[in-house]
């Protein structure tokens, strides 16, 4: 079946974004890649390409969204001795399991490089509230430890190191599996390990 004029433009610029970065990316580059005779085309069904960048990056997060939502319930019926640990499993696996395409792959090295900041979608932002709510209830635990207290990261620097630390990662991965330098069959411990790595950030 033939791709749309909108699907193949979408999916040029992905690859263009991820390899030269947004910034460095002209509308004519991406018309002339995508086979269209101007930027008319490109502008016509994002408007920009600050808009098409955010059509990219949405179309990703909705497929994120709903994989965690599903991964979610199945974590409610269940019992799980690191609360903290499993919830940042199901933040990281449908993030890693973009590693699996092409397409995955280029999203995640975009990400890395732009962090784009919309809005969360509902499963992720539920999510979100539930590793914030492990965290107070750790933080509440420590505060008999006067020490461990004075010495803990304030909250939106250790997030943010936690935000990059998590895309930059993937990026990496992704880079290393574009190039065979990494084999798919082991990317469960690197989920584990990106996972420990992570909760040891979010607990200091």
């Amino acid at each position: 079946m033939p791709v749309g004029t909108r699907a193949k433009i979408q999916g040029t610029a992905e690859q263009l974004f991820a390899n030269e970065g947004f910034d460095r990316v002209t509308l004519r580059q991406i018309a002339r890649a995508a086979e269209q005779k101007n930027v008319a085309a490109v502008q016509y069904h994002f408007g920009s390409k600050a808009g098409l960048l955010e059509a990219i990056v949405e179309s990703h997060r909705e497929q994120l969204d709903d994989r965690r939502e599903e991964l979610l319930s199945q974590h409610t019926r269940e019992s799980h001795a690191d609360e903290l640990r499993s919830l940042l499993s199901i933040l990281i696996v449908p993030l890693a399991e973009k590693l699996d395409s092409a397409s995955g792959r280029a999203y995640l090295r975009i990400q890395a490089e732009a962090l784009s900041h919309s809005a969360m979608r509902p499963a992720t932002r539920t999510l979100s509230k539930r590793i914030q709510k492990e965290l107070a209830h750790l933080s509440r635990g420590n505060q008999n430890n006067a020490s461990a207290t004075k010495q803990s990261l304030p909250n939106e620097h250790r997030n943010n190191f936690a935000t990059l630390l998590l895309f930059h990662s993937l990026a990496d991965r992704a880079r290393q599996e574009e190039k065979n330098q990494a084999s798919q069959s082991d990317q469960k411990a690197f989920v584990e390990s990106l996972s420990r790595a992570m909760a040891g950030l979010l607990r200091a």
